[in-house]
């Protein structure tokens, strides 16, 4: 590996790839990281981005500087694509980094006394390149104002990258060229002081099960007493000795001291005044029905016409054209998540018939659930794409498998991380649920799943058949958080061609009717017990139509659904479900 000496040449080129290019020859590896553009916001699109022109394009280095690349192919692809895109350097092995921010930083550095070195001068500090022939120490000080970045703590931003201030990244020509190397000295600076003993009223008090939280309780207290670090560390040390009986390993200690540590802004960012807030008004994909930056939610029952209303949507989306009851429509991409629909044979045919640019629709194609990993790929997707909406079809099919949609607490996790992403990107989430065939006291809580949905969705329609005529459909407009309620959208579906998916043919809107209306069960059917079998029956050729499903698995979907085990296995028994044994043992439903 080269041993970088100097910062010159090609390192400071005023051409991003030429500067990248040099880094990668000079032995380190480069992310790229999001511009600023003219107005000074970051190119990520985030209006109250947090890093502005410091955070990793996700689209091309999903792991952050882990995924950072010494392929001069590929960096040469990705700032053809972002010409903006500032640099991120992971630096090799034998540069060490101290970056300066503010007053207090350089106050701190003028106390160490270290030789003139390569020096870059940042937005509002420096960057000082030192050479190290010897490691830090494992555990080592904080140096106030200071932030020590070596090749095994993230990425350093370097020239020509501009800061949101408008300043670029650029060399000091008095601190020019020449690395120099860090004194050893520097290293005694950083090594933790001995800890002292300190008394306590209450030894051995704390037992198994209750020493994680009783000593990260008193780390916070510490911390909000300015201890940090090593500091902390050593605190929290001495009272595991005294207090817990046994005492926590040294590991997980410094573990809970470094947790703690990390929420610098806890106290000086946690809480601000409403005086400084810039206020925003509320955007709208469809005013009022759809609202941007948040999520929406439709409700109906199975085959009543959802997901052709959600294509008939998606088709205005593309095409920019609002359908009657809108004066206007956000155009832009739109990108489907259906776990229930077939792209080649369902979702485009039924988009290409109500009339949608499916050049601007993307999709799921591969199904995966929206846990961690899946949060983290959809947040991937709506960046590198910039969908004007997302329609997840149905919520529920996408929960993490540890996440239960009827308990309030996961659910509501669950609807928070979404919400947060529709937030960040300025994007309309529509998610779509059945309808559960337990009368709920409230019109908006008669979807499957917790009420926390419900309650987190900033708007939410109902879509059922009409009250007063069996050939359409109408929408109500049930809980509106940012406006006034819409009147109620009537549509039928309508086949243009047999074979071929219904088309929606919109109707004169009917603010008379509401969301009771369409939950109400029509006159004849009230009490009929074979409702609710019919309704097992269609979610038996829902579920099984993609093939055979483990039994245990369909019970915990019924329950979602409120379908109970006996009315499950009587609509099995009509339609001659096929049950038989799979090769795990485990009993196999399948279509006959």
């Amino acid at each position: 590996m080269p041993n970088l000496v100097r910062i010159d040449g090609d390192l400071l080129s005023s051409s991003r790839l030429e500067a990248a290019c040099a880094w990668i020859d000079a032995g380190a590896k480069i992310v790229a990281l999001h511009g600023i553009a003219a107005n000074g916001r970051c190119e990520c699109g985030n209006a109250s981005c947090q890093s502005p022109g410091k955070h990793p394009i996700t689209a091309e280095f999903r792991n952050g500087h882990k995924s950072a690349t010494d392929s001069k192919q590929k960096i040469t692809r990705v700032l053809k694509s972002h010409p903006n895109a500032n640099l991120g350097v992971v630096l090799p092995e034998n540069i060490l980094v101290l970056d300066v921010d503010g007053p207090k930083g350089r106050k701190t550095y003028e106390t160490l006394k270290l030789p003139n070195t390569a020096t870059v001068k940042t937005g509002r500090g420096t960057h000082h390149y030192f050479m190290i022939d010897r490691p830090l120490p494992k555990k080592k000080l904080r140096l106030e104002g200071i932030d020590i970045k070596d090749g095994g703590s993230g990425y350093i931003v370097v020239p020509p990258s501009r800061h949101h201030s408008g300043k670029q990244y650029r060399m000091k020509p008095e601190n020019a060229g020449k690395i120099a190397t860090l004194p050893p000295s520097f290293l005694d600076v950083l090594k933790p002081k001995q800890s002292r003993t300190v008394s306590f009223d209450m030894p051995g008090s704390v037992t198994k099960g209750g020493r994680n939280n009783t000593l990260t309780s008193y780390a916070g207290y510490f911390r909000s007493k300015g201890l940090r670090g090593s500091a902390l560390e050593r605190v929290l040390a001495t009272v595991n000795r005294v207090i817990c009986s046994p005492p926590l390993d040294d590991d997980e200690v410094a573990n809970i001291a470094r947790s703690v540590s990390n929420y610098e802004a806890g106290f000086e960012n946690a809480f601000g005044s409403l005086a400084d807030v810039q206020e925003q008004e509320v955007q709208f994909l469809a005013y009022p029905y759809i609202v941007k930056g948040a999520t929406t939610v439709l409700d109906g029952n199975m085959g009543q016409g959802k997901s052709t209303f959600t294509a008939a949507l998606a088709a205005a989306v593309t095409t920019g054209k609002p359908p009657p009851f809108l004066t206007t429509i956000e155009e832009g991409g739109v990108l489907f998540l259906s776990a229930e629909d077939d792209p080649a044979r369902v979702l485009k045919p039924r988009l290409v018939e109500n009339g949608a640019d499916v050049s601007k629709v993307r999709y799921q194609e591969k199904v995966f659930s929206l846990d961690a990993n899946g949060m983290m790929m959809l947040r991937q997707e709506i960046e590198a794409h910039r969908p004007a909406l997302v329609v997840i079809d149905p919520i529920i099919a996408y929960m993490d498998a540890d996440t239960d949609g009827n308990k309030a607490n996961d659910t509501m996790r669950f609807m928070v991380e979404l919400d947060l992403i529709a937030r960040e990107y300025d994007v309309s989430i529509l998610i779509v649920r059945h309808l559960r065939k337990a009368k709920a006291d409230n019109a908006m809580h008669q979807g499957i799943g917790s009420i926390a949905i419900s309650a987190r969705v900033r708007s939410g329609l109902i879509l059922g058949i009409h009250p007063h005529d069996p050939t359409k459909r109408a929408i109500a407009h049930a809980k509106a958080n940012y406006s006034e309620k819409g009147p109620t959208l009537v549509f039928e579906l309508r086949s243009q061609e047999k074979g071929r998916p219904p088309v929606v043919i919109w109707h004169d809107a009917e603010p008379d009717i509401s969301e009771d209306d369409l939950l109400a069960k029509p006159p004849g059917t009230i009490g009929r017990p074979s409702e609710e079998r019919d309704f097992a029956k269609d979610f038996l050729r829902e579920t099984l139509s993609k093939g055979p499903v483990e039994k245990n698995k369909l019970d915990q979907m019924a329950s979602t659904r409120s379908i109970t085990p006996e009315t499950l296995r009587r609509a099995a028994n009509d339609m001659n479900i096929v049950k038989q044994r799979g090769t795990s043992g485990r009993s196999m439903w399948s279509l006959p």
